[in-house]
């Protein structure tokens, strides 16, 4: 006589329905994290990917502007120079020609300065050359640069303050005077064929003279 059991519930019946629902949703669900995470990722590459290139861009960038800068800074400062270098090209020519007064050495001075500018330095020459003198020449004079500014048609204007010590010899090299003198001039420098001459010569002021 066969016994007969009893049936299993329909509830009990979806229970393992339920589990391998419950499994599969987290299965996709890690699935679905997964792919997140590597989207994340592959975004977060993508954009270090552009920033770096950003910053390479930004610093090539840079780099040209420096040195276009640097550039002009060189061309700004050479202009500048290169008529403060020939001011003094061309007193140093003066100061040789206090040394050794003549008129071969005042014709010599015609290419750094123009005529009314040497008018303005033979006025010392022709003292010593009237006086058979000459500077020592034992003492160099002293020029500082007060300022450096375009002028008209390209010329540059420069001012200055400068020492110079007459320390003046006879023949024999007995001394018979010694004048120091200070003042403040302006120059006006202007470009030609073989470089920059002086055009016009002005004492700023009166020059203060003490004996030495």
């Amino acid at each position: 006589m066969r016994v007969a059991g009893v049936e299993p519930s329909p509830l009990r019946r979806l229970i393992p329905l339920v589990v391998v629902l419950l499994v599969l949703g987290a299965v996709v669900g890690v699935v679905l994290w997964a792919r997140q995470q590597d989207s994340a990722r592959r975004l977060a590459e993508n954009r270090a990917d552009v920033a770096e290139t950003e910053l390479v861009a930004a610093q090539a960038s840079l780099t040209a502007i420096v040195r276009v800068s640097a550039a002009a800074t060189v061309t700004a400062v050479a202009q500048t120079s290169e008529p403060e270098m020939a001011l003094r090209r061309s007193l140093d020519l003066v100061f040789e020609a206090y040394k050794d007064p003549s008129e071969g050495k005042l014709k010599a001075l015609t290419d750094a300065f123009s005529s009314d500018a040497l008018a303005f330095e033979r006025t010392e020459a022709e003292h010593l050359i009237s006086g058979g003198l000459h500077l020592a020449g034992g003492t160099p004079y002293q020029l500082q640069v007060l300022s450096t500014t375009p002028g008209d048609a390209g010329d540059v204007d420069i001012t200055t303050h400068e020492v110079w010590t007459y320390d003046e010899v006879d023949n024999q090299e007995r001394h018979v005077r010694c004048v120091r003198e200070e003042s403040d001039q302006s120059y006006t420098l202007r470009k030609i064929a073989a470089g920059w001459r002086v055009e016009d010569v002005a004492l700023q002021g009166s020059p203060r003279r003490t004996d030495c």
